[in-house]
């Protein structure tokens, strides 16, 4: 009888422990590293989904963190992050031979603005003057170049470019009159205005094609830890949700990530991103392409747009009719 006892006991400690292993294999399954890599509106959605608990709403646990653009893009390469909220440069990094895709889109347009001198009464009067961007290669050169020639000036003839390596030192430059425009954002546009200068061009309603930011990752997380990525682009598809019709909510987290609860700041920035954000993050050839076209490397001309995406989650989450549940309520 005893025999029998322990038997069965030994028979129920095995099955306990088949179901632990089980259990923290599924946790340990579901859990993703993910980082963002800027500290702007444009990262709202990673933002609002994490503070706002929507990644444990949606069974997925994230270890979300900071890293400068290159460096997020390199932790992914080397498997240090599984996903990211980024710019274009997992493109530059695929072109030389990274294995990185993009999962869904960010914000497919610039968002920006140009802003000049009170003396600069239209786009034209920058013939022969000097604006400013960040650096070069940088998403505030092409949109500078791509709105310029849109209005019939041609970059580097007509117009001069400087590089004031920031914002902050583009919208001082603007200030002191070393430069007769310059292309910035919320909420940097605040101190632009309060010297004096306006707004020339709104690049953001132009809606130029180009991946502003995207959620990039690796065909490798995609495969083995699908289930987790599809859970955390749930919850980042209703973040995106949220911020069109929530902004108090967006708030918490813009507070908490930009470090400020200036109200001034804070309606600038979610004014300037609120309605950016796609209600399906399908990316796109045309986002793409905009980056290939003015791409360094030679291979660029020799992919395809569609090498560098790969829409299978968000197609598989709309088709549940997840999208238009959360953006009806």
């Amino acid at each position: 009888m005893m025999r029998k006892v322990i038997t069965r006991g030994i028979i129920l400690l095995g099955v306990l422990t088949a179901i632990l292993t089980v259990r923290t294999a599924a946790a340990q399954e579901l859990s993703l590293r993910a980082v963002y890599n800027a500290l702007g509106g444009v990262m709202m959605p990673i933002w609002v989904a994490h503070e706002g608990g929507y990644f444990t709403k949606h069974g997925v646990n994230v270890e979300l963190s900071y890293l400068a653009a290159t460096s997020a893009v390199q932790a992914m390469v080397g498997g240090g992050r599984d996903v990211g909220l980024v710019g274009n440069q997992g493109i530059d990094a695929k072109l030389e031979g990274a294995d990185l895709i993009y999962v869904a889109s960010g914000v497919p347009t610039f968002v920006f603005e140009m802003y000049a001198r009170p003396e600069i009464k239209s786009i034209a009067d920058l013939k022969g003057k000097v604006i400013a961007v960040t650096q070069p290669a940088a998403s505030t050169d092409y949109a500078s170049r791509i709105a310029l020639r849109k209005n019939g000036l041609e970059p580097d003839k007509d117009v001069r470019i400087m590089y004031a390596q920031d914002m902050n030192n583009v919208v001082n430059s603007l200030n002191v009159g070393n430069v007769a425009a310059g292309v910035i954002s919320a909420p940097l546009s605040i101190k632009a205005k309060a010297a004096g200068n306006k707004m020339l061009v709104n690049i953001t309603a132009m809606k130029i094609p180009f991946l502003f930011t995207a959620m990039l990752s690796s065909p490798k997380v995609v495969r083995e830890k699908n289930e987790a990525l599809t859970r955390f682009l749930r919850a980042y598809i209703e973040a995106m949700a949220v911020i069109r019709k929530d902004k108090e909510t967006t708030f918490k987290s813009l507070t908490k990530f930009l470090k400020t609860n200036d109200r001034e700041v804070l309606e600038s920035v979610y004014e300037e991103y609120r309605d950016v954000f796609p209600a399906a993050p399908l990316m796109t050839a045309a986002e793409v392409q905009a980056v290939l076209d003015v791409a360094k490397s030679p291979k660029a001309k020799q992919m395809k747009p569609t090498d560098f995406f790969d829409n299978s989650i968000v197609q598989k989450i709309q088709a549940s009719g997840f999208v238009e549940q959360v953006n009806k309520r």
